[in-house]
């Protein structure tokens, strides 16, 4: 099991036609977005134009989430919605996309098989959680929103601050302790 704490000094944020977006992990390490030879992708955007137009992206599986804002997300000849702060979206890279609203997102590209959930965990302050990712997780990635957290895994403490991402590569802990002394938001991405 190999863990890391990445910051957002670490990340790699780049300007598109609607705003901006940062990179945040990429696997394989060595893979590259606009080549499009990666497995996985996470990256936050924000939305600052009212509408827009997704990128195209063939044979890429997309899950999408509100962290700000809303987002009316249409998806040609398949189905529109609206989506608020920590609602999922998941849709194919090839479908026509375009979307009313201004917002930030998290968003999660896949290739292959590779399955994901993803999900938003909230607590109050001096809260107490206990994160049990499902059994075929291999793969943990924790994203915090908001607040300062204290997580626990395998009897080593961690500090996870607002914009920071956790990463347990090869996961063999069946749950991981969460504590803070504040309110806190974290976005829980589990890989197969």
């Amino acid at each position: 099991m190999k863990i890391s704490i990445l910051s957002q000094k670490q990340f790699l944020t780049s300007q598109w036609s609607g705003g901006s977006t940062t990179q945040l992990y990429i696997l394989p390490k060595n893979s590259c977005y606009a080549e499009r030879n990666f497995e996985l992708r996470i990256s936050t955007a924000k939305v600052e134009v009212e509408k827009s137009t997704f990128t195209a992206l063939p044979g890429i599986h997309r899950k999408l989430m509100i962290l700000e804002g809303e987002m009316n997300i249409a998806h040609e000849g398949h189905y529109s919605k609206q989506l608020k702060p920590f609602d999922v979206d998941t849709f194919s890279g090839d479908w026509k996309t375009t979307s009313l609203g201004t917002c930030t997102d998290f968003n999660v590209m896949t290739t292959h098989q590779l399955q994901i959930e993803l999900y938003h965990v909230s607590m109050e302050a001096i809260s107490n959680y206990k994160l049990k990712p499902k059994e075929t997780c291999k793969n943990l990635f924790l994203y915090a929103t908001s607040g300062k957290i204290q997580l626990q895994l395998m009897e080593i403490n961690y500090i996870l601050e607002t914009g920071s991402l956790l990463v347990v590569e090869n996961l063999s802990a069946s749950s991981i302790s969460i504590h803070s002394a504040e309110a806190f938001g974290l976005v829980v991405l589990e890989t197969n």
